[in-house]
């Protein structure tokens, strides 16, 4: 892991640099329908939006058509935001716009429908221009509710990446369009999908892509220093017990059928919460009594609420081998032990990687905080600006989003990275 400026060179806070929103989506998302709504009708925000191509963008025909004549590559609209082209490359589109960037409150680059976010996020961690004056805030995915399924689950060659897949992993937010075309309970199957491949993004849920602005922009959930809010625990609100089982969308148990008389076998290690589909028809201890009769004795039942009906038993998208996982560890780690565990584990799964984050406490380094964020083999680490307060519980969070996740592997592995004399409790979190 690396730093992200050199050891001798004071880094520039991340509050005098541009923030920059990554809009990543699939083919028919609505990031077209966004990027028209940002340019044309909202007035909140002066926006800079950075485009592929101009023709990809539907905004005024003619002006477009005026401007590319007259080789220029900004386009002013009416209300103060702009259209940026990406004729070059990335680098020397920010080289043209960082003597404007105090114009505008955020700039937006809209990728391609079948684009990796990830090459975007390395040139802003790999060119010095680029990491003095800008910074990423967030990648926001959208998601085009009706047919995401169907592109979720395409069976690609062996080796091919799913784009749909990669673009919800590397996500902060994902905004889930077309709402209105689908039904209830359609809608319920994506979010379930969804939460199942990256629990830890924010989902915001519109119709013709008019998401809050202020729940997209300046959110800051990519700065590093952020990472010290992550919270596991949003993915699961059950704590991981004895043997670590956690039922996922990969688990093989029956979740259809009904339990008479099994509720107290839950202490095997098994976590049920609120996103698990047992269907439970006990007919005892319950709140008000009632009678029964039929063998000669009388039934005694206990309901503290009206009889539910069964819980619809969920989709099970077994395609999809895109998932996430987090980690609360009580007990401070051993730096050599934990930077063994990291190189391992990008020298063999980096490509499987789509993001990793989260916030450290060594022993050892006295009151300093440790944040790092990674994107597949590219991981930059270093001090955050807050140390650990007086009286602040130093505890280590972090989260991994990729494919073919070991979860008791990298459970057994920060285990034995916690350092000798430390409280050993790792507890993991995993949507179930």
């Amino acid at each position: 892991m690396s730093a992200m400026a050199d050891d001798d060179m004071e880094p520039v806070p991340d509050s005098e640099k541009t923030p920059v929103t990554i809009v990543t989506g699939f083919l028919g998302s609505g990031k077209t329908t966004l990027v028209n709504y940002i340019l044309k009708e909202q007035t909140k925000w002066k926006i800079c939006v950075v485009e592929n191509e101009f023709g990809e963008v539907a905004i005024d025909d003619a002006l477009v058509s005026d401007n590319i004549a007259a080789r220029e590559d900004i386009i002013t609209m009416d209300n103060g935001c702009v259209c940026c082209s990406v004729r070059g490359d990335l680098v020397r589109t920010f080289g043209m716009l960082n003597s404007r960037r105090k114009d505008f409150d955020a700039i937006i680059i809209e990728t391609t429908g079948l684009a990796d976010p990830a090459p975007i996020c390395f040139t802003f961690s790999s060119n010095a221009l680029i990491m003095d004056n800008f910074r990423i805030d967030s990648v926001v995915c959208l998601v085009d509710t009706k047919h995401v399924n169907l592109h979720l689950d395409e069976e690609k060659p062996e080796d091919s990446i799913n784009e749909a897949e990669n673009q919800i992993a590397f996500s902060d937010r994902i905004i889930l369009n077309k709402c209105d075309l689908v039904s209830k309970d359609e809608l319920e199957d994506v979010v379930d999908r969804i939460k199942s491949m990256n629990s830890f993004a924010k989902l915001i849920k519109t119709e013709r892509s008019r998401a809050p602005l202020d729940e997209v922009l300046g959110i800051g959930s990519f700065n590093l220093d952020k990472m010290v809010e992550i919270d596991p625990t949003i993915a699961d609100k059950d704590e991981d017990v004895d043997d670590g089982h956690v039922h996922d969308e990969h688990c093989n148990h029956d979740h259809g059928h009904e339990h008479a008389h099994e509720h107290n076998k839950v202490d095997e290690g098994h976590v049920h919460d609120e996103h698990h589909n047992h269907d439970h028809e006990h007919g005892h201890e319950h709140g008000h009594e009632h009678k029964e009769k039929g063998d000669g004795h009388d039934h005694a039942h206990e309901h503290s609420h009206e009889p539910q009906p069964p819980t619809k038993k969920k989709k099970r998208h077994n395609l999809s081998l895109v998932s996430s996982v987090g980690f609360t560890i009580k007990g401070q780690l051993d730096t050599v032990k934990f930077n063994e565990f990291m190189t391992k584990l990008l020298e063999e799964k980096a490509k499987d990687l789509f993001r990793t984050k989260g916030v450290l406490a060594f022993a050892g380094q006295g009151d300093t905080k440790f944040v790092f964020q990674g994107v597949h083999e590219q991981v930059n680490f270093g001090p955050a600006e807050a140390e650990w307060g007086k009286d602040e519980d130093r505890t280590s969070k972090m989260v991994f989003i990729g494919k073919n996740l070991d979860y008791e592997f990298f459970k057994k592995k920060l285990e034995e990275a916690v350092a000798e004399g430390q409280d050993n409790t790792v507890i993991m979190h995993k949507r179930a």
